[in-house]
């Protein structure tokens, strides 16, 4: 990162490979720079795919565009030249002065090969956090716990889940039988001052409802997912008083009722379905 730092100068041409969550969490450091930062993002007509449905990623990437960032949504890069000229699938170009790879990452598990600790995706790990190898508890970015929403193993490269990761772990590992009770994917992105957020199955789960509120001008938006009577998910831009509610209602499972239907016509009364669940009001 220092070596980036020190290469982007005001005028150089970047062009970062990836519109993920890494990707936007740095653009604003290199627009402060003074760099002129296209993004290549895929073919997938929007930015940040892994964590926000098309209408919220839409809206991130309209952001970026009106300040001054450069989008390209025409495919997948194919080469990078020597003078670092980067060619897409497409055949569209862009000339630059400094290429920056943000794609993701990948569990590192490579050193437990002929260990005998089991990996999937990453580290599998029972309720208490205990590989398959006695005595050996994985925890973090590498474990492959349990998922609050849907109850299977899965790997939340996130700090909170790493946070009680450890917390589990080390209670275990001192004697004391402490169950996971499940992680909660989401994760808080803030893009030169838009705030956009992602919780649990913001996708939907099967046989579940939808509540979406959409202002396109205004770069505001919530979509609610619900099963049965529970929220499991949400998407929101723009907004951030309904960030610690998603969150409380999804992983305290609260029932809301009748409050669902309220919800799907007016998205907007979540707070309101809140404090009337949770102080039984009904």
């Amino acid at each position: 990162m220092r070596e980036i730092c020190a290469a982007v100068r005001p005028g150089k041409r970047l062009v970062l490979l990836g519109a993920g969550f890494v990707a936007c969490i740095i653009i604003p450091s290199l627009l402060e720079r003074g760099a002129d930062v296209t993004v290549v993002c895929g073919s997938s007509g929007r930015m940040v795919r892994s964590m926000m449905d098309e209408t919220a990623g839409g809206m991130i990437m309209r952001w970026c565009r009106h300040r001054g960032v450069k989008v390209i949504t025409s495919g997948r890069p194919k080469a990078i030249a020597a003078d670092l000229t980067v060619t897409l699938e497409s055949g569209e170009t862009a000339a630059a002065d400094l290429v920056v790879v943000a794609t993701g990452v990948t569990t590192n598990t490579g050193f437990l090969a002929g260990s005998g600790v089991t990996v999937n995706q990453g580290i599998v790990v029972d309720r208490f956090l205990r590989s398959s190898v006695p005595g050996v508890y994985a925890a973090g970015d590498v474990a492959e716990g349990i998922n609050l929403c849907t109850g299977k193993p899965d790997v939340h490269a996130i700090q909170p889940t790493a946070v009680e990761h450890g917390r589990i772990a080390a209670m275990n590992m001192a004697g004391r039988e402490v169950p996971h009770p499940g992680s909660l994917s989401m994760n808080t992105l803030d893009t030169m001052g838009l705030v956009s957020c992602s919780f649990g199955q913001w996708m939907g789960g099967d046989g579940g409802r939808q509540a979406r509120a959409v202002d396109e001008e205004g770069f505001k938006y919530l979509r609610l997912e619900f099963v049965d009577d529970r929220l499991v998910g949400a998407n929101s831009v723009g907004l951030t008083r309904e960030i610690g509610i998603c969150r409380g209602l999804i992983e305290t499972r609260l029932r809301l009722g009748a409050w669902v239907d309220r919800l799907i016509k007016d998205p907007g009364r979540l707070g309101e379905a809140y404090i009337a669940c949770a102080h039984g009001l009904g």
